[in-house]
């Protein structure tokens, strides 16, 4: 063996060894987190070791190499106490098993994830957050979602329209500047911007955030409002079963001429609910029934859903799941009265529409979470929605929703970073738009930065972009119009801070545009009912605006009870708003349309304020807000004043002050609430609604007999077990008539008995 041989081996020798011991001293760290006072595990938690950074994954469960024996670990969570390890090691195996965090008792806020698509203290958000938790849904007896929006500080439901901080007036069931989410995907049916309430499976709910303020810049056209996110409950791993029944009873209404009924009218219905973990799968599902027999003579609404929720567990890093729900009903309603007195509650033939609605929904996802903590989402939606409705006012969409999207924490740095894609394409094809066919298409991406300094200032700086087209025929009533078919782009950006000024308080400032782009519903509707005529406007172009808002958060806590309290003014501008209003055209023929009313300025305050707690052995938590606002055209033109109800300058379907308010008290498994729900006279409505028997008989009377506004009360009384509960619920406590929007009368008082039995 020559000498050059010899170095040869030797040198291969040696590199042969470092590699052996490079890799012998890899050791392997795992552990899964869980909270301590429920056993659950905790996904998503930041994991910081040897100045580099990982997060567990959706079971809790982490795993990382390090290249010494010498850990230092810090383990946080939002809302819980921060963990520490700093030790050495003898194996290069290492599992740390279950890690337990502690709830921060010092810890006064709630946790959010809507204002960052992660989870946040809302204290230490940059925008006004409102958190609704079940016990309160529970509480007041929520069938349908929209039944609880009213009793949500800061906004108000028009007769299927949400509305946040008076960004919206009444849109006859097109479009909505509130995006409704559940489980962070959009629940609105594309083609018209409108959420379908019934089909939000409320027996699921986990939870309920309220993000009010110009939300288009992380989601997209329809956030221009605000977001209402509804967020479901998910699989532990206990079984637990849920079995709920209702009868709800209709009280004689206090004026007797306008009482149709000899039998009560009333609604029952009952939902069973079961989740649980089997071994690598998450299961949550749902049935849902109802059956209603109206207060409105001849009208019932009766329909059952069903949700399935799952979600496998291929290994520690990557989730694939399915989200189900299908809704199938029947039911008759009228869109207004036949007049004011005995026919309040009844309608001409004309005003009925009878519906056979049919929805499926269906939602593919997949989660990887990466090995430095990135988390990378695929998120999906099928929904197709058949509305056959009498009168030539059926639809039927097919809609398909992508989203990608990337987040990662670094939290040694204290800065998030959150992108993603999103396209959606619809296909509608539907009498109610002139019995053709559209398609519409959205693509978009964004991108928000966040970063804290000195544990004391956040700083958020986001931004989107989108696409929209709509394709339709060429030809409208007539009319040629190929060329308004024509895409539109737009750049939204917000920016906001958040300040800690003293340990439990937060001063925020937000900047925030919003956008947008009008349905298709607005601008091609074309029905009818009664002598309420709707025609399609083609010319219709998107709108755009800007909010501004600062705010200051207080929590304060005494003995065991923590609370807060919120105050914030708000101002926002918004260009070519979109309202419906009436037209004439040249040969005096009066309609509605969807149009742009022009420039709009909506200034405000908003007071809020919760708490909750323990007294010796009665525990309370109670919620409240007040809202003033003073919505405005900047243009306030004499066509305007002409289509307006008043000759002042004020927007049309909105109420200047609310101020709403609940309170819950549990003794021994005695339960006790009562709770508020204010409203101010809705000073301007459309002129038209006025003129008696233009469109509508008997409004102007009734308006001027019904202007101090609307205040509504609640009470309910229970007895609660941990397997056994029963609540008895008393809406509309002093049995007021109101209404609120023209040619509409709302419930007379109801009474509800319901039982639950859990399983767990």
């Amino acid at each position: 063996m020559n000498s050059y041989s010899k170095k040869y081996k030797n040198s291969l020798f040696l590199i042969l060894l470092f590699f052996s011991l490079n890799l012998h001293s890899q050791y392997s760290i795992k552990g899964k987190i869980l909270a301590k006072s429920t056993n659950e595990v905790l996904p998503f938690a930041n994991i910081n070791y040897n100045n580099k950074q990982t997060v567990s994954n959706n079971n809790g469960y982490f795993k990382f190499k390090i290249k010494d024996n010498h850990l230092t670990l810090k383990i946080s969570y939002v809302g819980y106490n921060t963990y520490t390890l700093d030790t050495f090691f003898n194996s290069n195996e290492i599992n740390l098993g279950n890690i337990f965090l502690n709830e921060n008792s010092r810890s006064l806020g709630e946790v959010t994830i809507t204002s960052g698509k992660y989870r946040k203290l809302i204290k230490d958000a940059t925008i006004s957050i409102e958190s609704i938790k079940p016990k309160f849904l529970e509480n007041n007896n929520t069938a349908s979602f929209d039944d609880i929006l009213e009793k949500i500080p800061g906004v108000n439901y028009v007769d299927g329209q949400a509305n946040i901080r008076g960004g919206s007036g009444f849109s006859y069931g097109a479009g909505s500047r509130v995006l409704v989410l559940i489980n962070n995907l959009p629940a609105l049916q594309f083609d018209s911007g409108y959420p379908n309430w019934e089909n939000i499976p409320t027996e699921l709910v986990e939870k309920v955030e309220v993000m009010k303020g110009a939300g288009s810049a992380l989601y997209g056209s329809a956030a221009m409002n605000g977001v209402i996110n509804i967020l479901p409950i998910y699989a532990k791993q206990k079984l637990m079963i849920k079995v709920k029944k209702f009868y709800t009873n209709y009280d004689s209404p206090v004026d007797k001429q306008k009482q149709w009924w000899d039998i009560p009218p009333n609604k029952n219905g009952a939902s069973l609910v079961i989740a649980k973990k089997i071994k690598s799968l998450d299961l949550v599902g749902s049935i849902y029934a109802q059956k209603f027999d109206s207060y409105k003579e001849f009208c019932f609404n009766n329909y059952i859903r069903g949700t399935l929720n799952l979600k496998y567990h291929l290994n520690n890093s990557l989730n694939i799941g399915v989200n189900t729900n299908f809704n199938k009903g029947k039911k008759l309603s009228f869109f207004y009265w036949k007049d004011a007195g005995s026919g309040a509650y009844r309608a001409d033939s004309s005003a009925y529409a009878g519906q056979q609605k049919q929805i499926h929904i269906i939602d593919p996802f997949l989660t990887y979470y990466s090995k430095r903590g990135a988390i990378h989402k695929l998120l999906t939606r099928i929904y197709l929605a058949s509305n056959l409705v009498s009168g030539d006012k059926s639809n039927r969409s097919k809609s398909y929703y992508g989203e990608y999207q990337y987040q990662k924490q670094f939290a040694q740095y204290d800065f998030t970073i959150t992108g993603g894609l999103t396209a959606t394409l619809s296909n509608t094809t539907a009498e109610l738009y002139g019995d053709t066919s559209y398609i519409a298409k959205n693509l978009g991406a964004y991108l928000q930065l966040e970063k804290r300094f000195f544990n004391r200032l956040s700083l958020v700086a986001g931004g989107r972009y989108e696409n929209n087209t709509i394709k339709g025929p060429k030809i409208i009533r007539g009319k040629d119009i190929s060329a308004k078919y024509i895409p539109e782009s737009k750049p939204v950006f917000r920016f906001g801070m958040n300040f800690k000024v003293f340990k439990y308080t937060n001063f925020r400032a937000s900047w925030g545009q919003g956008f947008r782009y009008p349905t298709v519903a607005e601008k091609f509707t074309n029905t009818f009912s009664g002598s309420l005529i709707i025609l399609p406007n083609p010319d219709l172009k998107s709108e755009s605006g800007t909010t501004i808002e600062l705010g200051l958060r207080q929590g304060w806590k005494l003995f065991k009870i923590t609370g807060f309290a919120d105050i914030s003014v708000f101002q926002s501008k918004y260009k070519d708003m979109i309202e419906f209003h009436l037209k004439r055209d040249k040969k005096g023929f009066f309609f509605f349309s969807a149009d742009n009313i022009g420039n709009t300025i909506i200034k405000g305050i908003e007071f809020s304020t919760g708490f909750k707690g323990k007294i010796k052995n009665i525990n309370l938590g109670f919620m409240g807000g007040y809202l003033k606002i003073d919505p405005k055209y900047i243009d306030f033109t004499d066509e305007i004043r002409g289509g307006s109800s008043v000759d002042y300058n004020i927007l049309k379907y909105r109420y200047k002050e609310s101020f709403k308010f609940d309170l819950q008290l549990e003794y021994k498994g005695l339960n006790l609430g009562f709770g508020s729900s204010y409203n101010s006279f809705m000073e301007a409505v459309d002129k038209a609604f006025e003129i008696n028997g233009l469109v509508l008989k008997g409004v102007k009377k009734y308006r001027q007999e019904h202007n101090q506004g609307n205040n509504i009360y609640r009470l309910r009384f229970g007895y609660s077990q941990k397997y056994f509960s029963i609540m008895f619920n008393i809406d509309n406590l002093f049995n007021k008539e109101y209404s609120v929007r023209p040619g509409l009368l709302e419930a007379p008082r109801s009474f509800t008995i319901t039982t639950m039995n859990t399983i767990e």
